[in-house]
């Protein structure tokens, strides 16, 4: 605990440095996105994909995907960051990883607490109409999302192209979960073929919590088991190459 009380420390400090305003940098990215999102709305005179509020349609797409994202691209990124620390005895890989997680999370629990807090107050109403569901959603979410970052860490150590390729990946999937539509909308062919992509499952499990009548394309059991297998093979990894990591 000391260890990762430690990293956490140093991940924080890396993560802002001695700046006061390193936090709004933070802030800007997914308000960046509402910004553009609602001014291409506006100007297109489209109608929205589902309920009374563009805004609040595409910030729990937003916060669905990059939440997720945000917090799992960062933690695989630890074992690299952190790579001078690997030479004490005491520091492991998936130290890194867990310290690197931890906030991470916070982080963005903290900017989601105040995207979805400013939203209801401006809306004059709770935007979370399940809070019960919204808490298992972002239990969920930062399950995916750790055992997600944990998987590619430890390939990445091995593998150092599979960064790139991984980076590559990112917007894609931001296409293809639903952000800035109604997945259950599209053809059953193309329901398909989303329906494999957890992020999907990720963002529609956020929406579900928001909206009282929303139509989710949604398998819980999916995403935890798709999660659970992430981490399984993500600590048999660490388990059998430890050292090779390390050495990396």
């Amino acid at each position: 605990m000391r260890v990762i009380a430690a990293l956490v420390v140093r991940s924080a400090v890396t993560r802002f440095g001695e700046s006061r305003m390193g936090f709004v940098w933070v802030l800007i990215e997914p308000a960046a996105y509402v910004g553009v999102y609602l001014l291409v709305h506006a100007s297109m005179d489209a109608s929205i994909p589902f309920g009374d509020s563009a805004l609040l349609f595409v910030l729990t797409g937003i916060f669905g995907f990059r939440m997720t994202r945000g917090i799992a691209r960062k933690t695989e990124r630890a074992i690299i960051s952190n790579q001078p620390m690997l030479t004490y005895p005491l520091v492991r890989p998936l130290d890194t990883i867990i310290a690197t997680f931890l906030t991470e999370s916070t982080i963005w629990l903290i900017i989601c607490w105040l995207f979805m807090g400013g939203l209801s107050l401006m809306m004059d109403r709770s935007v979370i109409v399940y809070p019960a569901d919204f808490a298992e959603c972002l239990l969920a979410i930062l399950y995916f999302a750790l055992s997600f970052a944990a998987f590619n860490a430890m390939i990445s150590a091995l593998i150092p192209r599979y960064d790139t390729f991984i980076n590559m990946l990112s917007m894609p999937l931001m296409l293809a979960s639903g952000v800035f539509f109604v997945p259950t909308q599209l053809p059953p062919d193309f329901q398909a073929i989303l329906w494999w992509n957890p992020f999907l499952h990720c963002v529609e499990w956020f929406r579900t919590s928001t909206y009282l009548d929303y139509n989710a394309l949604l398998s819980k059991s999916y995403l935890l088991g798709v999660s659970t297998g992430l981490l399984a093979a993500a600590l048999s990894i660490e388990r059998i190459f430890r050292r090779k990591i390390v050495a990396s």
